[in-house]
């Protein structure tokens, strides 16, 4: 784990916030050229994402707090270096900024619901990019295994969940690209990346071995979320198909 990368002038530079600034800009760049493609303004983007990105750091906030640390949600609540430091859930960021993009599109005249589809490859690459922050940092880290290449951490050799996160995330960003070069449709891109983030992120929940987040009836919170999610896009999926055969 390699949680400062370098020293700049003798002040530390940390790898959690570099990459997660630099997938936020690679998201931006990726979701800006889906954008102009389909003739919206690169201004209301510019608008949405920094709207989104406050949104996104609310919402991983406040999960943190209430799945990670309920005892003392109150006293980090009132410290203003929890706001600014670490300690994020992505899920509660997803949630937060997706029901603020919910609320953004359908009021914003030159936007239907089905445009936050182009979104997600951006959204992909940019949390692949944040999940080596996560690794680098030692967050988010795996169970014990005995598999060449685990990683040594905390004491134990364990799965490094976060470059498995990392990797499938680039083949779900690679396929994302494929299906809008083929269908040319941000409702396919919203369906493909619900339902294929949500098997991900299930799936990976077994080799978690942080469980400080909460088991609920033998699924983390995460899996939990990751179900809804699953049963959204198919849900979207049959909905989009029953619109187009009528």
């Amino acid at each position: 784990m390699k949680p400062i990368l370098f020293h700049f002038f003798h002040e530390p530079i940390y790898s959690y916030p570099l990459l997660m600034g630099l997938g936020w800009g690679m998201g931006y760049n990726v979701t800006l050229s889906l954008w102009e493609k389909c003739g919206l303004s690169s201004k209301i983007l510019k608008i949405y994402f920094f709207i989104s990105f406050i949104m996104a750091w609310v919402g991983a906030k406040i999960f943190f707090l209430i799945f990670s640390m309920p005892e003392k949600a109150t006293d980090y609540s009132l410290e203003v270096n929890f706001w600014l430091g670490g300690g994020f859930v992505f899920y509660g960021g997803l949630v937060f900024a997706g029901l603020f993009s919910l609320a953004f599109f359908k009021i914003n005249r030159q936007l239907k619901i089905k445009h936050l589809g182009l979104i997600t490859p951006g959204l992909a690459l940019g949390h692949a990019i944040g999940r080596l922050g996560c690794f680098l940092a030692g967050c988010c880290f795996g169970k014990q295994c005995d598999l060449p290449f685990a990683v040594f951490y905390k004491g134990l050799n364990r799965h490094p969940v976060q470059l498995y996160e990392a990797i499938c995330l680039i083949l779900i960003f690679l396929m994302l690209k494929e299906v809008w070069k083929r269908k040319q449709s941000a409702t396919l891109l919203g369906i493909f990346y619900l339902v294929s983030y949500g098997v991900l992120r299930y799936g990976l929940e077994f080799l978690r071995g942080d469980l400080i987040r909460g088991i609920y009836f033998g699924q983390s919170t995460s899996q939990w979320i990751s179900l809804f999610m699953i049963a959204l896009g198919v849900t979207s999926w049959f909905l989009s198909r029953v619109k187009y055969e009528a």
